[in-house]
């Protein structure tokens, strides 16, 4: 387009959305897109809190298993004591040996479940939450 300037020349100007009607900006739902933004940030702290709720669970119970493990430890150390016989000594050994692995196992297990189970119920929120923006974005890009 080609305007004259009040000294008499000629300038062109360009209007982009004139020129390319296909770019221009749709009418999105500001609300909507806020709300579900706001939404995405609800999941990420309920996703946050599962977290560490579940770093919680597992530091009490690791404090619990330690406290176990130490006073298991000197019952076993004052049994030991008590043992004069050499091969005595040696079965009991190993048999405490056996105990105490058996134990750990079992100890290691239920600290595994419980992180396992709190990283699940937080990416189940994640997932979900995603799978619904998706959806959202969708039906605001639809609408404008």
């Amino acid at each position: 387009m080609t305007k004259t300037n009040t000294n008499g020349s000629a300038t062109t100007s360009f209007d982009p959305a004139a020129a390319f009607p296909a770019f221009a900006m749709p009418n999105f739902d500001v609300d909507a897109l806020a709300a579900s933004q706001r939404r995405n940030v609800e999941a990420l702290t309920e996703a946050n809190k599962l977290v560490t709720d579940g770093a919680q669970a597992f530091a009490v119970r690791q404090a619990e298993i330690l406290k176990g493990a130490v006073d298991a430890y000197a019952d076993v150390m004052r049994g030991l004591m008590t043992v004069n016989d050499p091969k005595a000594s040696v079965a009991k050994q190993a048999e405490l040996a056996k105990d105490t692995i058996k134990t750990s196992n079992a100890n290691l297990r239920e600290l595994a479940d419980i992180a396992t189970k709190a990283q699940a119920k937080s990416i189940d929120v994640i997932n979900k939450r995603v799978v619904e923006s998706l959806d959202e974005f969708q039906a605001i890009a639809a609408k404008s």
